[in-house]
């Protein structure tokens, strides 16, 4: 089973990782808490890296079948081309389907494969194209195999129809492979806001809020400039940032996700990144 076969049943696997994530928060709590174990890191932040944990798997999947129907929809325009020129050399519609299944379109030639099987067990043409919609689950292939069963079922001067879905399908198709190119270089930008946050939190902790600790650590019972922080816990200020910074990697990895590559899903892998990026220099970088 691939990865991306998961898509098929996302929703029993978000209550089954949802359930997971559950259980982890319980235990660290229960180790935290009641049984005050010591962990790497308080148990917030240990709870918000078990939810990045469990969710992992789900965003590698829902990556996996984002890029597998991109791939599809990336050889589309091409296949219907082809289409095209078979129906305008005197095919029909159904044959000039079959034949597209002997071509290389990456992905797309599996599921024309499968067309092709079942149109040799006889099912008609519009029944096929409703079950390859249901296969692939995207914009462009339902407007192109739904455009092509309407064709089959109302007749007529068929080659003009494919020829107007062919160039229609692959105008749509570049719009949104603009629109992709357009956004994509402000996932940066999110990359860049963390990076100035974590800068920030370098500064603040080992320049300023750590001399005020030595400070008020050397007044002792004196009188202080900083007498108002006297009260000033270093690893609970450190743990405080790390927590934000997790969050900072959670919301802006789905809005990268998102900006990038159209899908809340497909931000999982920033998520990662950034929440890596984070414990790296909190744990090396940050003193304690």
């Amino acid at each position: 089973m691939k990865l991306r076969d998961f898509h098929k049943k996302r929703g029993l696997m978000y209550v089954v990782t949802g359930a997971c994530a559950a259980i982890a928060v319980a235990v660290i709590v229960v180790l935290a808490v009641v049984l005050k174990v010591t962990m790497p890191f308080p148990a917030p932040t240990m709870a918000t890296l078990a939810l990045i944990g469990c969710f992992l798997f789900p965003g590698l999947a829902e990556r996996s079948y984002n890029n597998w129907r991109t791939k599809i929809d990336d050889n589309i325009p091409n296949m219907l081309a082809e289409v095209a020129s078979n129906v305008r050399s005197g095919f029909n519609i159904a044959r000039s389907m079959e034949m597209t299944a002997d071509s290389d379109y990456g992905p797309l030639t599996e599921q024309l494969k499968m067309d092709k099987i079942q149109l040799s067990w006889g099912r008609s043409f519009e029944q096929v194209m409703d079950d390859q919609v249901r296969r692939v689950d995207s914009q462009l292939a339902k407007r192109t195999f739904r455009s092509l069963a309407q064709a089959s079922r109302s007749g007529g001067n068929i080659q003009d129809v494919i020829d107007a879905t062919q160039r229609h399908t692959t105008e749509l198709h570049q719009i949104d492979k603009e629109t992709r190119n357009a956004l994509k270089p402000y996932v940066s930008t999110i990359y860049i806001a963390v990076g100035i946050f974590l800068a920030i939190s370098v500064v603040l902790i080992d320049s300023f809020f750590a001399k005020i600790y030595a400070t008020n650590v050397k007044a002792g019972s004196g009188v202080s400039l900083f007498a108002g922080l006297s009260g000033l816990d270093l690893p609970a200020l450190k743990s405080a940032f790390l927590q934000m910074g997790l969050m900072e990697a959670v919301f802006g990895g789905l809005g990268a996700g998102k900006l990038g590559e159209a899908s809340f899903a497909a931000g999982f892998k920033h998520v990662i990144a950034l929440a890596a990026l984070n414990i790296i220099v909190f744990t090396v970088l940050v003193g304690s």
